[in-house]
């Protein structure tokens, strides 16, 4: 018998996105989480697994993990045209448009490249949101990596008996799909 794992799914909203050199993961909160072969620890959700949703600093809920699906994908990268990197910011007032958060670079457009991935599509079941729900930093201390609670990964393992004791006397409700 494979035993289930418990993990920490980070979802970031394309509102809040700082940095624009990769685009999100269209993410369908509670129903739906995106992620691709890039992602740390993407090889290791496993059908069962128990996820604990978090989106932006807000802990929702928890489900598990119904289905994962993976296609061949290409994945598009916009990059500062001095360093490289992805880490760049569209200004919508001042010029040159972009600003590279890693180099402080200037400019007008970025470089565009593709990068072939494989993306994966994992359904969420039994999705229950948290009425009053844990800080996502208690969540995190609750990581099975010694670092986990300063981690900064959309996909965290999380310690099973940690986050079950944090968990025990969280009130939630189910949410109908």
């Amino acid at each position: 018998m494979i035993s289930k794992k418990y993990w920490l799914l980070f979802e970031k909203s394309d509102d809040t996105r700082i940095s624009k050199g990769i685009d999100g993961y269209r993410d369908e909160t509670g129903e739906i989480y995106r992620y691709d072969s890039k992602v740390p620890n993407h090889k290791k959700l496993s059908l069962g697994d128990v996820i604990v949703l978090r989106k932006e600093n807000e802990i929702l809920g928890l489900g598990r993990i119904e289905n994962i699906v993976s296609v061949a994908a290409v994945k598009k990268h916009r990059r500062c045209s001095k360093c490289e990197s992805t880490d760049i910011r569209e200004r919508i007032t001042l010029s040159p448009t972009w600003k590279c958060g890693k180099c402080t670079h200037e400019f007008a457009e970025p470089i565009n490249t593709n990068m072939s991935v494989l993306a994966y599509t994992a359904t969420i079941s039994d999705f229950t949101l948290f009425i009053n729900s844990p800080s996502f930093r208690e969540v995190k201390a609750c990581a099975l990596a010694q670092k986990g609670s300063a981690s900064q990964l959309s996909i965290l393992q999380l310690d099973e008996e940690k986050i079950n004791t944090l968990l025990k006397d969280i009130k939630s409700f189910p949410v109908a799909h």
